[in-house]
């Protein structure tokens, strides 16, 4: 029954269903409402391949790595690789 009330209405949490089974008489803690709850992923959330998708263009790999030379000075060297074109839509 707690399943079910969390998913006909969506918008009620925990509180809300303990204070509804309360009054239809059901003696059940608000821990346990909360804990046979179905699980409900926010609607609006992006997969990895969805985000890669959108934000390739963007994307750039970053290295930095110290050279000694044979004076034994060091250089700091820092890369900066941006793919062009990146193709991601079979990848997912």
């Amino acid at each position: 029954m707690i399943r079910r009330m969390s998913i006909d209405n969506l918008l009620w949490g925990a509180p809300r269903i303990h204070g509804e089974l309360l009054k239809l008489g059901f003696a059940v803690a608000q821990s346990s409402v909360a804990k046979y709850m179905a699980r409900k992923g926010d609607p609006f959330e992006q997969d990895w391949g969805t985000f890669l998708r959108n934000h390739a263009p963007h994307i750039a790999a970053t290295d930095l790595f110290v050279v000694p030379t044979i004076g034994f000075n060091l250089l700091y060297v820092l890369v900066i690789v941006r793919r062009l074109g990146a193709n991601l839509s079979g990848s997912m």
